[in-house]
């Protein structure tokens, strides 16, 4: 079982360990909370529509039931899945608490893998609670059969944002760099530093001038201070 905040670290992508802060029980149980009330309103109404539609229709109580049944399924499915494809792992609840789902090496979560974890999910009611309990990174049976994490996402305020690029250097290029500044934090100290170096010297390469003004020291540091990131 994870505490709320623990790391854990996760082979990301091209082998470099990253430290991810894991939702523990409670957080998860209680952005849950927020999700099943919202969904409880949105079933509510639609028995109530239900009930008025397929009465107009005159149709029988077997099938009555078996549409409002099947309504709420693919409400309770829906809700879930298409958010979290939609927001990049988020639900309303978890976007409340500040989670999100994330792949097991630490990246956005597929629409595959989040469809998987969610169909999982009526069964994962009963035992999703002591399963996150026992397992060291709190997963539940949807998260393991899809190779998914829930983690705590950093606050929008901790985004970083370039004050200036390199010469020649576009969106791509400052998306990377923004992407680097936002998992930095989670990595290995000697993977940071190393990429951070790397991007360092494709700035030496492209803007020799702005390179110029790299402080000595930490190399994460000193690209954010050659890039004047800042927090927003």
């Amino acid at each position: 079982m994870a505490n709320e905040s623990s790391p854990a670290t996760v082979l990301g992508l091209d082998n470099v360990r990253l430290q991810l802060p894991l939702a523990g029980v409670g957080s998860r149980v209680l952005a849950a909370l927020i999700d099943y009330v919202l969904l409880g309103l949105l079933v509510l109404t639609w028995w109530l529509a239900g009930l008025m539609l397929v009465g107009s229709l005159g149709l029988g109580i077997g099938w009555t039931v078996a549409i409002l049944v099947l309504g709420s399924f693919l409400l309770q499915w829906g809700y879930f899945a298409a958010l979290e494809i939609l927001t990049r792992g988020q639900t309303l609840g978890k976007q409340a608490i500040g989670l999100r789902v994330a792949s097991r090496r630490g990246g956005q979560a597929d629409a595959g893998a989040i469809v998987i974890r969610n169909l999982l999910r009526t069964v994962d009611v009963v035992f999703g609670v002591p399963m996150l309990l026992f397992d060291p990174q709190s997963r539940r049976l949807g998260d393991l059969l899809a190779g998914t994490l829930v983690v705590h996402e950093p606050a929008a305020g901790e985004e970083p944002r370039l004050g200036r690029l390199p010469a020649g250097w576009g969106a791509r290029q400052a998306a990377v760099v923004e992407g680097f500044l936002r998992r930095a934090a989670y990595l290995e100290r000697r993977h940071a530093e190393r990429l951070a170096r790397r991007i360092l010297d494709a700035i030496r390469r492209d803007d020799p001038e702005l390179a110029g003004g790299a402080p000595a020291g930490d190399p994460v540091d000193a690209l954010r201070a050659v890039l004047q990131v800042g927090e927003g």
